[in-house]
């Protein structure tokens, strides 16, 4: 399997600083940025699985990305985050203009409801003790322990209702954005008062710096995981001529 390190092209962001930033109207509070510190690229043949088992497409190369993420917080207060978001993938083949990548089926677009109360892991006195996934704090000037990320593009797939462009031997461009989910207004004025010793609430939008990843011409590739029915066995790797 072939690896390819992947750069952060800060230079190519449409906007000032690592990331982009869109702001919420429940948050007085400085947005913190979210930067693309890492990001590993491999290959491999994927196949869309039909009923008709005898007129299965021929398999193709698919690009999985491998992404470390920094959340930094330039403000003066510590800034406690909703964890679930909704993400979007953009990419394009060239600077400038990027078409969003539809995850999965692409049939709906993803969601979360506001959050009105804790869960039940989530403790009223204390926002990440005990330990939860709900919740993270930054800390004022500094950053929370890296996030991954895993994002998959392909590389050479044939499409009848949706066009891919063949990514072979080319340098492609790569912008994640993260939806943070909202906290109903009322429900984060509350927040805001019973956490106040340890940072303010903070949601919104935030979209990564762009990286660029030079796809090469004949990528050394392994096997995929069947993309549409995860716990199928991997398909043997076949060539793409």
């Amino acid at each position: 399997m072939q690896r390819t390190a992947v750069a952060a092209c800060a230079l190519l962001c449409a906007r000032a600083g690592f990331g982009q930033t869109e702001t919420t109207r429940h948050s007085p509070a400085a947005p913190p940025q979210v930067v693309v510190t890492d990001a590993v690229a491999s290959y491999c043949f994927a196949r869309v699985r039909r009923l008709d088992t005898e007129r299965q497409p021929q398999s193709y190369l698919e690009m999985h990305l491998q992404v470390t993420l920094s959340y930094r917080n330039g403000g003066h207060r510590p800034l406690i985050v909703p964890m679930e978001h909704v993400r979007t993938v953009f990419y394009a083949t060239k600077p400038g203009q990027m078409v969003e990548y539809k995850e999965g089926l692409g049939l709906l677009e993803p969601s979360i409801k506001a959050m009105k109360e804790l869960p039940a892991d989530v403790s009223p006195a204390d926002p990440v003790h005990p330990k939860n996934d709900v919740f993270a704090i930054i800390p004022a000037g500094g950053e929370m322990m890296p996030v991954m990320q895993e994002v998959d593009l392909p590389v050479n797939r044939p499409g009848f209702f949706r066009k891919y462009p063949d990514l072979r031997g080319r340098r492609v461009y790569v912008e994640l954005k993260f939806a943070h989910r909202e906290l109903d207004a009322a429900f984060e004025a509350d927040l805001s008062d019973r956490w106040a010793r340890f940072g303010v609430p903070w949601t919104g939008t935030l979209t990564t710096n762009t990286i660029q990843i030079d796809v090469p011409a004949a990528p050394q590739a392994s096997r995929c995981v069947d993309i549409d029915k995860p716990a199928h066995p991997a398909i043997d790797t076949e060539d793409t001529k």
